[in-house]
């Protein structure tokens, strides 16, 4: 009878252990400030680099989301590549959120982002994101897209001396697929897939990223 009764107890502690972790799920990581959506301001995270393992029961949500539809029409999209486009021409570089309205935009499930391809970049990296999902839109202009294959010399990611793990770059791919890319093609580039856009035409080429979070590690690791 002592040994059944023990045997209850410990049933009963896993039991409400487990009962727990939805709740310790959905426990939202403190930032500073709070995300406003309509100033396109991105979240402030303190994970520890290198991030320590995530269990089911530690893993965090946004704690904050945007409560309204957000809309952009295709002339606002053709113009925000116009104005990366003609910056490029004169030689000068834009943030390429800022030309349209609402970017950066952020949620607990996905990110958004544009970036902008000059013709014939000096330095164009590749890149393996284990972390998140691509759904690429191309804005305007034109370029190709190195897709799939392996890194050559591939390395971590490195920001301020500290590795970001999950996050790999490198200056070619091997054994990848090119694809031609212009206006209104969309791409899905799944987790852990190098990557590496160009372009030669004038004003080169302008695209958005949706990031879907694979929850694999914390937001403030993605890049």
């Amino acid at each position: 009878m002592l040994v059944f009764g023990r045997v209850a107890v410990v049933v009963i502690g896993v039991l409400a252990g487990y009962s727990l972790l939805p709740v310790r799920a959905l426990v939202a990581q403190p930032q500073k400030p709070s995300y406003d959506p309509k100033r396109g301001q991105a979240p402030v995270w303190e994970t520890a680099v290198p991030a320590p393992p995530l269990s089911p029961g530690a893993r965090t949500l946004w704690p904050n989301q945007p409560s309204q539809a957000t809309y952009w029409s295709i002339q606002d999209i053709h113009k925000a590549h116009q104005v990366l486009a003609d910056a490029e021409s004169a030689g000068r570089t834009i943030e390429p959120n800022t030309a349209l309205h609402d970017f950066p935009y952020w949620t607990r499930t996905h990110s958004m982002f544009i970036y902008h391809t000059p013709r014939k970049p000096a330095a164009n990296s590749t890149q393996q994101h284990m972390g998140y999902a691509q759904v690429v839109v191309v804005m305007g202009g034109s370029g190709t897209l190195v897709a799939g294959g392996r890194i050559h010399n591939a390395h971590v990611l490195t920001e301020s001396g500290q590795q970001i793990p999950g996050e790999l770059r490198g200056s070619s791919i091997d054994d990848g697929k090119t694809y031609r890319l212009t206006v209104g093609d969309m791409l899905s580039i799944p987790p852990n897939t190098p990557a590496q856009f160009s372009s030669e035409a004038p004003g080169g080429l302008t695209y958005m990223v949706m990031k879907v979070n694979a929850m694999l590690y914390p937001w403030d690791l993605i890049r």
